[in-house]
């Protein structure tokens, strides 16, 4: 029987591009889904070295929605229709989710479980945040917003006490939130509103504890803050050294 060499070395060639055509169909680029590691693009890919330094390099949350990877994420302030020149750096652990790339939430409903926060802008203070109270504007000054939350329930607030985070010096304030909220109409302690026109309101539930860390970040007030709900908040510890770790970084969008 005669033999053909260059039509067996054909049939070899056409196998192997059939196997790798089949392999490239199951990456993450073939399935369409977005995930939140960083993209490599050009000789940046090449190596072990430039895999590690993709892996490392912040991704930001910013419109992203679902599970977060562990490492260094940038977190925009909370806006509506406003931008701000900063956004959070924050270094995340395992376990945590965002819905939506505005809030870091420890792996459940946020409202019910605990989360994480950074707003720019406090536009009002509810002076009685369960009950018939004024909405005052709280001044543009870390101390003015401070003193502001203090004076919302007095009894149950902890006296400012001044703090550093990512450098940048402010205040940190601590309120307990009441147990018996019946009174309260809509059935939780509105605390303030980051919007005066669309008017939506940063509000807790039932004895949760509101940690809030204000600092000024060269002009930008800026407000940490962690909702901890007893009996439910699993990672507590966690949300608040990401809070007091946080650093702050230029929005490269404006």
């Amino acid at each position: 029987m005669a033999r053909h060499p260059a039509r067996c070395l054909l049939l070899l060639v056409a196998a192997l591009s059939l196997q790798l055509t089949g392999c490239s169909d199951d990456s993450p680029q073939a399935s369409g889904k977005r995930t939140n590691t960083p993209p490599t693009t050009g000789s940046a890919a090449s190596g072990p070295a430039a895999s590690e330094a993709a892996r490392s390099a912040p991704f930001s949350l910013r419109e992203y929605d679902g599970p977060i990877d562990p490492g260094p994420h940038r977190l925009p302030l909370i806006s509506w229709e406003r931008s701000y020149p900063v956004d959070a750096l924050v270094q995340v652990p395992p376990g945590f989710i965002t819905p939506g790339g505005w809030v870091i939430d420890n792996g459940q409903n946020g409202r019910a479980y605990g989360d994480l926060m950074f707003f720019g802008d406090v536009d009002l203070v509810d002076t009685d945040p369960c009950g018939a109270g004024r909405n005052v504007k709280p001044g543009s000054t870390v101390r003015d917003l401070a003193q502001s939350l203090v004076d919302q329930v007095p009894h149950r607030a902890a006296t400012p006490e001044p703090i550093t985070v990512g450098g940048h010096r402010g205040l940190y304030v601590e309120l307990r939130v009441p147990s018996n909220l019946t009174r309260c109409e809509s059935g939780e302690f509105t605390v303030f509103a980051v919007d005066q026109v669309e008017n939506p309101w940063y509000s807790a539930g039932p004895g949760s504890l509101l940690r809030f860390w204000i600092v000024d970040v060269d002009g930008q007030r800026v407000a940490v803050a962690v909702k901890v709900v007893p009996g439910r908040t699993t990672h507590t510890a966690e949300l608040v050294h990401m809070a007091e770790t946080a650093r702050f970084v230029e929005n490269s969008r404006g």
